[in-house]
């Protein structure tokens, strides 16, 4: 009796956290919902802010590795659906600059800073950094996960109704391979926050070193750059919640299930 009554016990304290870090954890992504709109805000913003260099985004960019020697490093224009899916972005397996149109073709604030910030990632593979290959590996799943959890979780469920009529082994083994699926968007998080980082510092001090944007309009730069590491800050910590939630979803699960 003592045993079942400790087992009910444990298993409405872990249900408690569960509850109290999915709260948390919905708190946060309201947070990053409502920064997302203040992104969008700045980015567009930005975009309408001419520069006194009067280049655009694509000139920028050719001009900032002509200067670094990086040669073999194209600039392109990506359309909509590359768009959505990449952005603006540099790919270390074919040695390419992705912008968008809007960047690629636009002498504004954040064609310039984007475009300097997409080369200091050019910059940093060229010299050898591994973690640009490390986030490009990561980053296909990453884009795709949240989208695989909870298709994966109902696939384990339904084998074991089908099977046993009840929750059995496939809704355990089915619900941690969604975790670590899960897990590579929070390996691209993290990733992603040391190479932008970086690569924001490194855009700012190269576009100093050969006047590129006068000194208000880098103290802007730094504002938007500032903006858009803010937001990757925001996904970690929600990213991080989230699997912690879920992991206290499976020890209460099994917890449940040894009570019975």
């Amino acid at each position: 009796m003592n045993t079942i009554e400790g087992i009910f016990t444990q298993l409405s304290i872990w249900a408690f956290i569960a509850i109290g870090i999915a709260l948390i954890f919905l708190t946060f992504s309201l947070i990053a919902a409502i920064w997302k709109w203040v992104l969008a805000f700045r980015y567009r913003r930005y975009n309408k802010q001419k520069v006194a260099v009067n280049m655009t985004g694509r000139q920028v960019a050719e001009k900032m590795l002509e200067g670094l020697g990086l040669t073999d490093v194209k600039v392109e224009q990506i359309g909509w659906f590359r768009s959505m899916i990449f952005g603006n972005s540099y790919s270390p397996r074919k040695k390419t600059i992705r912008l968008r149109k809007n960047i690629y073709n636009t002498a504004s604030l954040t064609a310039v800073a984007l475009a300097a910030q997409k080369v200091a990632i050019a910059q940093r593979h060229h010299e050898g950094d591994k973690k640009i290959g490390a986030r490009a590996t990561f980053m296909a799943m990453g884009y795709f996960a949240p989208f695989a959890v909870l298709p994966l979780i109902v696939i384990g469920f339904l084998l074991d109704y089908v099977i046993w009529q009840q929750l059995n082994i496939f809704s355990f083994v089915f619900a941690a391979v969604a975790l670590l699926y899960y897990l590579s968007s929070f390996i691209v998080v993290i990733l992603n926050i040391k190479i932008e980082k970086r690569a924001c510092k490194t855009a700012v001090e190269y576009m100093q070193k050969i006047n590129l944007l006068t000194e208000e309009e880098i103290e802007d730069a730094k504002h938007l750059y500032k903006t858009y590491l803010t937001d990757y800050w925001l996904q970690f910590i929600s990213e991080l919640l989230y699997i912690i939630w879920t992991v206290l979803k499976f020890v209460a699960r099994i917890l449940e299930r040894n009570k019975k």
